[in-house]
C-alpha cells in the first residue's frame, strides 16, 4: 500500500491507499492508527479501494491545538471524501472510528455500506468516568503508541463526554445504508450489549459476534474478520 497525504480544512490527513473500483474508508479507534487494518488487506477483494486513515490528531496526521470534538473528525472525513472525488463509498470503523462513521452517516452523507466493529457512540465514554479512572486510561492510551500526544487524547476524551455527540435512537433508526455490526464476544471496553442494542435500532442490520475476541477483533483475528467484511462489502 502507498502512504499518501491529504490536506483538509482542519489539518493534514495521512492514509494508506490501495486503489480499486469501490472505495472503502477504514477508521481506527482512539489512540490508534490506520496501520492497525493492514493485516486485512489480503482478505479483501481487489475491486475494493482501501483507504486506511490516520484520524486527525493520530499517527502521521496533523495534531493541531484545537478542540477535538466528533464534528472536527466529521469535517476532515467529509473533506477527504469530496477531495478524493468519491461519489459512492463505504465506511468501516472500530470503536471511536465507528462512532465517527455513525455520526457522519447521520450528519453528512450515508455511505453505501457501513461496518461497525465494537463501535462507540451509545456507550458510557471514558470522559464520563471519575477523574482517577479517566486519567489512568488516558495515560495507558498515551503509552500505547509513541505518536499519541497528550493534548489530543485529553481533548477527545473530554469532548466525547458531551451527550450531544451520542447517537439518539431516532438517528439510528433513520439509517438506510446496509449495516454490519461486528463485536468481540469478550470486549471489556464496550460490552457486546451495546452491539446488540445497535442491531435493534439500525434497520435491517446484521450482527456477528467474534467468539473469544475483545475490543479489536481485526487485529487478533484478521483472517476471520477480513473474510466477514469482504463478503459483506462485495455482496
Amino acid at each position: 500500500m502507498e502512504r499518501r497525504y491529504f490536506e483538509t480544512s482542519v489539518g493534514k490527513i495521512s492514509f494508506l491507499e490501495r486503489k480499486g473500483e469501490n472505495p472503502v474508508i477504514f477508521l481506527h479507534g482512539l489512540g490508534g492508527t490506520g496501520n492497525s487494518w493492514i493485516k486485512l488487506q489480503g482478505y479483501l477483494d481487489e475491486k475494493l479501494g482501501l483507504y486506511f486513515l490516520d484520524l486527525l490528531g493520530h499517527g502521521r496526521s496533523s495534531k493541531p491545538e484545537i478542540e477535538y470534538a466528533i464534528s472536527v473528525q466529521e469535517t476532515a472525513l467529509s473533506d477527504f471524501i469530496s477531495g478524493m472525488g468519491f461519489e459512492k463509498f463505504s465506511l468501516v470503523g472500530n470503536s471511536y472510528g465507528g462512532w465517527i462513521s455513525l455520526r457522519f452517516a447521520v450528519d453528512f452523507s450515508q455511505p453505501e455500506k457501513i461496518v461497525l466493529e465494537d463501535s462507540a457512540g451509545i456507550n458510557r465514554t471514558f470522559g464520563e468516568l471519575n477523574a482517577e479512572e479517566r486519567d489512568f486510561l488516558v495515560e495507558r492510551i498515551l503509552l500505547s503508541n509513541r505518536m499519541n500526544e497528550g493534548h489530543v487524547i485529553r481533548s477527545i476524551v473530554a469532548n466525547n463526554a458531551d451527550p450531544k455527540w451520542k447517537l439518539k435512537e431516532y438517528e439510528l433508526r433513520s439509517l438506510k445504508c446496509k449495516s454490519l455490526i461486528l463485536w468481540g464476544e469478550k470486549d471489556p471496553v464496550i460490552p457486546k450489549e451495546n452491539g446488540l442494542r445497535l442491531k435493534e435500532l439500525i434497520p435491517n442490520s446484521i450482527y456477528i459476534e467474534i467468539k473469544g475476541q475483545g475490543h479489536v477483533p481485526h487485529v487478533n483475528s484478521p483472517e476471520q474478520v477480513g473474510k466477514i467484511i469482504n463478503d459483506f462489502l462485495i455482496s
